[in-house]
């Protein structure tokens, strides 16, 4: 799994200070981190289902890419597919942009993750499956949630149907909603790792985890990778375009509220009018037949 060792000469966390040029929020960073360091992966698979170190005897990332090279624009989708235990499948992915299809694009991964039995194998034998998505958005604005869980229940009794179908979802941007039992594995540390900027709020953060200050050193040299800084700014690059399309919806959006809303006032101005007009004209009408009577 460890396409890129850390240099023994590479000096320790401690040494790194200043800012952080691609973060672990950078899904292509994220996703290089994850497949070169195996007891980092463990580490944030232990706090995202709330694991003790020891259930994880092995993780096996199914579909590892070679880093540094070119993401062509049909393979630039970073989900990592991963094996764990032998017995347990698992879908890994972070979404920074917020793309309004996350439900079915969660559903469409899980389904083809879960989906995973041979000719001939028994359907009791068919693996647990996890689809996880670590978001930098708030899935459902009404419902704000740093950890939720989705199983298929009973509607009406709320049983569940199975234990094998599960979507996680962690949103950055909810970490003062963590639960205590978030906090006892340390999950809104490692989301407040990946929202770090600096090495100083990196070490500050780690401090005492092992995995997490393992993430450190194997972010550091990443980052000194030119081939991974490529596709770290190509990426960059991609979030600034889609955020600047984002802007653009936004801004008309803001017109067409702003033309409704004065093509409902002039509706209004209109309607007065009318009604104006129909009671002149019912005045008219009455003044007319009063000189009618008085002319008889």
């Amino acid at each position: 799994m460890n396409d890129l060792k850390i240099p023994g000469g590479t000096p320790g966390l401690a040494s790194f200070t200043g800012a952080i040029d691609y973060p672990l929020m950078n899904d292509y960073m994220f996703r290089s981190v994850m497949q070169s360091n195996e007891n980092v992966l463990k580490g944030l698979l232990c706090s995202l289902l709330h694991l003790n170190p020891d259930d994880i005897r092995s993780v096996q990332i199914l579909n590892p890419i070679e880093l540094g090279k070119k993401i062509s624009d049909k393979d630039f989708i970073l989900d990592i597919k991963i094996l764990m235990n032998s017995n347990t499948s698992i879908n890994l992915e972070m979404q920074v942009n917020n793309q309004y299809n996350w439900p079915e694009r969660s559903l469409v991964y899980l389904s083809r993750l879960f989906d995973s039995l041979n000719t001939g194998d028994a359907y009791k034998s068919i693996k647990p499956a996890f689809q996880i998505g670590i978001l930098n958005f708030t899935l459902f604005p009404e419902y704000p949630e740093f950890f939720s869980t989705y199983k298929m229940l009973n509607t009406k009794n709320y049983h569940k149907y199975s234990d094998k179908f599960t979507i996680h979802v962690l949103d950055l941007t909810q970490i003062h909603l963590a639960a205590k039992e978030d906090k006892d594995y340390d999950l809104d540390k490692w989301a407040q790792l990946f929202n770090a900027l600096t090495w100083e709020d990196f070490k500050m953060i780690s401090a005492n985890n092992k995995s997490m200050q393992e993430a450190g050193e194997t972010l550091f040299t990443l980052n000194e990778d030119d081939r991974i800084r490529d596709q770290c700014e190509a990426r960059e690059d991609y979030r600034r375009t889609w955020d600047s399309v984002k802007l653009d919806m936004k801004e008309k959006e803001t017109i067409i509220t702003e033309l409704e809303s004065l093509n409902a006032e002039k509706e209004i101005v209109i309607m007065e009018k009318n009604s104006r007009i129909t009671s002149l004209e019912a005045q008219v009408t009455e003044l007319q037949r009063q000189l009618q009577s008085s002319m008889n």
